[in-house]
């Protein structure tokens, strides 16, 4: 007989991201995570195949960061990360470290020609002078010096601090015969990390390394304002390629050598604004978007071997496609099942690599399948190559599978998903709300809705207003509404879940982690049909967050409609959960991570506070370390989440 999920078996997962394939399709390489319990760590490595059926560990990878196949198909770079100290590493059947440092590393490119790589490393900025800082005594043992910015972005949730530190561009000769080389100096800002990479990637002649960034000495006062550059290897002298007020990047020149694609938001002030995609001649000349019919933002690149038609990935109604774009605008899916490789929560986004003969390789995922290596081949073949969870899979009777959902709200349509456990039921329900809010969930993979079901819960999981991957118009149906709209959609679909012979209507159960939960607790504010409520990690009160969190100054003040808290007091108030406290009755459970910089734990900590004063049943729980994201979070902290939900729960079952 077959044992049911726990949340300890968090530890039994492996999860595998980042597939990647060589130009001559003769090797791929992806990083695989399994979850150490003797560490409380999440431990990545580099895994090979040649013949696409047998895997293998590649010596040394332990701590990957991010990895690249060479041109030539044998040898692979790598980043990787033990304690405090980074290494860029090469595995041409031993390992080579080319460069060590103790700042951090990131992006990977190789030369055309296979004989050097690029990469960014974090420098760090001196203080002002002005600070009258003291210098420790030798061999002092000293606090460490105060932190100082002059910026309004400083900060970003799991990075730490920004302000003062430029990461620059380097080379380094792949023969380790030579130390790496500096390219750029001076001021950089390179976006904001939590939207997009800055992409790093040599020119198909390998004079020119193409990046996205700016030099504005104002960045912080327009963070989204990046362009792509070309910085000459030979010189270093750095041109800007194009032009656009709004956030490009992902530069990809074409084997020819002739175009540039590339993707770049129009900023018009909007919530949620596409990252279309454009092509240019790569030495300078008009701009042309390609598909400008496909709303749908693009989040990867590729172009196909012949220079005529590009690959590209995109989030689209609960699911992320990989299609073939042609420079004409025709575009044919190729597939629809890619994932990132997170296993903790069902989000959106995905990647892939393409070999010369049009072989794409990328990972896998569905509401049954936690992540797998896939390819698509030359024919238009889709074939899952690895199976990495199955034996425990049958272990515990297999995952479950869930029923997608459309409900109809008069102007448009929200899709949902429901999952639900062994049985007839009625079973009780749990709402679990996606964060972002500009965000989606889909028909893949989740620890934690696994979990809920094998606790005999069914879990509900909505893609309201403001989700992505339904098109510009539909996400901005939530501009400067923030909660509202979202909440009569989930309330609505809970409705019509709730009609249903296998749920139990008088059972409802609500959840969500960031602005899910900001949702939960506008909902347990709005409404008494929940039993009980878990608030993950939520936003409370729109004043001090906008303040205090490290996007708040950007993001958020377009969240609000470009209105500073002392503009619009009363509106800051009204979309508040905080400005309701007393109308709460449901009992919450409240979470924060006491390293979170996104939803600071003092948010959390002050409906605590409001809902004991209220008279509402209501615990807190910190999480210490743990920063935003539930990806990034120590297993067993995550697992507590989970247990904790359940428990929480049951009490009021």
């Amino acid at each position: 007989m077959n044992r049911s999920l726990t949340p300890a078996d968090i530890f039994a997962f492996r999860s595998i991201a980042d597939a990647r394939i060589s130009d001559d399709g003769g090797k791929i390489v992806a990083t695989l995570t399994r979850r150490d319990a003797a560490t409380d760590r999440r431990v990545a490595v580099l895994v090979e195949s040649t013949d696409r059926a047998n895997w293998a560990e590649i010596d040394g990878s332990e701590g990957v960061i991010t990895a690249r196949i060479a041109p030539d198909g044998r040898r692979v770079a790598f980043l990787r990360r033990a304690e405090d100290r980074y290494e860029m590493v090469i595995h041409d059947g031993g390992v080579r470290v080319l460069h060590a440092t103790t700042s951090p590393l990131r992006e990977l490119a190789w030369a055309p020609d296979g004989r050097s790589l690029a990469f960014q490393e974090r420098v760090e900025g001196a203080l002002p002078d002005w600070l009258g800082l003291l210098t420790p005594p030798e061999r002092a043992v000293w606090a460490q010096p105060p932190r100082h910015t002059q910026r309004l972005l400083y900060r970003h949730d799991a990075a730490g601090e920004l302000p003062e530190h430029v990461f620059h561009v380097f080379t380094v000769p792949a023969d380790g015969e030579a130390a790496a080389r500096a390219l750029t100096q001076g001021q950089w800002h390179y976006g904001l990390p939590h939207h997009i990479t800055p992409g790093l990637v040599f020119s198909a002649d390998g004079r020119d390394l193409l990046f996205a960034g700016t030099q504005r000495a104002d960045w912080d006062a327009a963070p989204g304002d990046i362009d792509i550059h070309a910085i000459d290897v030979a010189t270093g002298s750095v041109r800007r390629l194009t032009d656009i007020a709004g956030t490009t990047a992902h530069p990809a020149p074409s084997p020819d050598g002739t175009m540039l694609a590339f993707t770049a938001v129009d900023d018009r002030g909007l919530s949620h604004q596409l990252r279309r995609l454009f092509v240019m001649p790569i030495g300078g000349g008009p701009v042309r978007a390609v598909a400008p019919s496909l709303d749908r933002s693009v989040v990867d690149i590729a172009w196909a071997a012949d220079s005529r038609s590009l690959v590209v990935g995109y989030d689209d109604a609960g699911a992320h496609h990989v299609a073939r774009v042609t420079l004409e605008g025709e575009v044919t899916v190729l597939a629809r099942n890619v994932g990132t490789g997170q296993i903790e929560m069902p989000y959106g986004g995905g990647s892939f690599t393409m070999a010369r003969d049009g072989t794409i390789a990328y990972v896998r995922t569905a509401s049954d399948l936690p992540s797998d290596v896939a390819v698509v081949t030359p024919n238009g073949d889709n074939v899952t190559l690895t199976s990495l969870n199955q034996a425990f899979a049958a272990e515990i009777g297999g995952f479950k599978t869930s029923e997608p959902l459309w409900v109809d709200r008069g102007d448009y349509r929200v899709q949902a998903w429901l999952t639900l456990p062994d049985g007839v039921g009625p079973h009780p329900v749990v709402l679990e709300i996606h964060g972002g809010p500009y965000a989606q969930y889909g028909d893949r993979f989740s620890i934690k809705y696994q979990c809920f079901v094998a606790a005999g819960y069914a879990v509900l999981s909505v893609n309201p207003v403001g989700s992505t991957g339904y098109g510009e118009d539909f996400a901005n149906l939530l501009h400067d509404q923030f909660p509202g709209p979202d909440y009569a959609d989930l309330m609505a679909v809970l409705d019509v879940v709730c009609a249903r012979d296998d749920i139990d209507a008088e059972r409802q159960f609500i959840t969500g982690v960031s602005g899910g939960g900001v949702l939960t607790l506008w909902s347990v504010t709005h409404t008494h049909r929940f039993r009980a409520a878990v608030s993950i990690k939520p936003v409370v009160d729109w004043q001090s967050w906008v303040l205090e969190a490290d996007i708040g100054a950007s993001v958020g003040l377009v969240w609000m409609g470009h209105e500073k808290p002392w503009e619009a007091a009363a509106k800051y108030r009204v979309r508040s959960p905080l400005t309701y406290a007393q109308d709460a009755r449901t009992p919450t459970l409240l979470m924060a991570g006491e390293a979170d910089s996104r939803t600071p734990a003092s948010q959390a900590m002050q409906m605590y506070s409001a809902l004991r004063l209220a008279g509402v049943e209501a615990h807190l729980m910190r999480f210490p370390g743990a920063s935003h994201s539930s990806g990034s979070m120590r297993p067993s902290l995550f697992a507590a989440e989970v247990a904790a939900s359940i428990g929480w729960f049951e009490r009021f079952r």
